[in-house]
């Protein structure tokens, strides 16, 4: 039985298998196989001492604390791709591993033992990190596309407000001051949206660095705010809209002025021409966050459409006769996940269609 067991230990240590044993609290080196000598650098020398003598920055890193834990609670630890530091020759590399750190329990349940078992994975974590950079880089690609396309996209709705405008004040020259106000104050506005979305897609350049503009945005008046510019857009379109609680979010105002021009310009445009057309823009508190709702009488989409509509440059076949470029339904999604949030639709043909929007809470609480 000794002779046998004296082999299997000889085995074990020339073993290419990464394993070492402790028998303490004190975590003393009981056995460690050529393996573990290979991946730690050292020899067997280490036998007989402590784990924390040998590797000391092994404590500053923690791993010490954890080996001692195991021992405690008897429950195994597992971690993968995890970061040590290799000291040899005084040069610290740094290294990933899976590794095991499973306790030897006796018959009443206590550790007497732990058993320890890597595996060097650094060559298949940076691979996995070249393979997930790349990635990053080719969303932030499709990013970039997405948002180029649909600069102009919403640019159309604030540039029309100039432009209509511009066209009445020129052609009515006596108007009066409070009409002259009203439409400086609505070219005020579309100036303003206009920098908001230009600035939105210049910050794609800067996105992995830099923070949203978060701040506590008055749904009440920015929703009003898009509803009168959607009217200048749209004055032959004529529509019902009914504002029930609207509820103040904590996020990025110019986000939520894209999200809101678009889906209420999408109302206004695909109203039934016959009948009476309405809009109905609510929000309900949720545990994590805010929903808003937008109801509508609409022309509706076909059900097995629901999912293309969110995709770039695809639309829903009942809009081929209206104006339209595909881009508004996929931004407003993608904008949704930037914040966090989700959009989710409910159609039926020629009836109308619910959009559900979830803005989740901020850290910060609103007003």
């Amino acid at each position: 039985m000794k002779t046998t067991t004296n082999l299997l230990v000889s085995i074990l240590e020339q073993s290419h298998s990464a394993i070492a044993i402790y028998d303490s609290i004190d975590l003393n080196i009981a056995f460690v196989s050529q393996g573990m000598l290979d991946i730690l650098c050292v020899d067997r020398s280490i036998l007989g001492r402590s784990f924390c003598a040998c590797f000391p920055h092994f404590k500053e890193e923690g791993f010490s604390s954890i080996l001692k834990n195991v021992w405690k609670t008897g429950i195994v630890y597992q971690a993968e791709r995890t970061p040590a530091n290799i000291v040899h020759e005084e040069t610290k590399t740094l290294r990933y591993f899976n590794f095991e750190y499973r306790p030897l329990l006796d018959e009443e349940g206590k550790t007497y033992a732990i058993l320890h078992t890597a595996s060097d994975v650094t060559e298949q974590h940076l691979a996995y990190k070249n393979v997930e950079e790349k990635q990053e880089q080719l969303m932030f690609s499709r990013e970039l596309d997405v948002l180029a396309s649909t600069l102009a996209h919403d640019l159309k709705n604030p540039l029309s407000v100039l432009k209509i405008g511009n066209s009445f004040l020129s052609k009515n020259v006596g108007v009066s001051v409070k009409v002259s106000e009203r439409w400086f104050e609505a070219f005020a506005a579309s100036i303003q949206n206009i920098e908001s979305i230009i600035n939105q897609t210049l910050q794609l350049g800067k996105i992995r660095s830099a923070e949203k503009e978060v701040a506590c945005v008055a749904m009440d008046k920015k929703i009003r705010n898009c509803i009168d510019e959607i009217k200048l857009v749209y004055p032959d379109k004529q529509m019902e809209i009914k504002l029930g609680d609207l509820f103040p979010l904590y996020t990025d105002g110019g986000i939520v002025y894209q999200v809101f021009i678009n889906l209420i310009g999408n109302a206004v445009k695909y109203a039934k021409k016959s009948g009476e057309a309405f809009l109905h823009i609510y929000s309900e508190k949720a545990d994590k966050g805010v929903v808003y709702y937008l109801e509508d009488n609409g022309i509706g989409i076909p059900e097995d459409e629901l999912q293309k509509v969110f995709l770039t440059n695809e639309r829903a076949s009942n809009t081929a006769k209206i104006a339209g470029s595909g881009i508004g339904l996929a931004l407003v999604k993608h904008l949704m996940e930037r914040i966090g949030g989700t959009i989710h639709l409910w159609s039926e043909l020629n009836k109308g269609t619910v959009v559900r929007l979830f803005f989740p809470v901020s850290s910060r609480t609103l007003a």
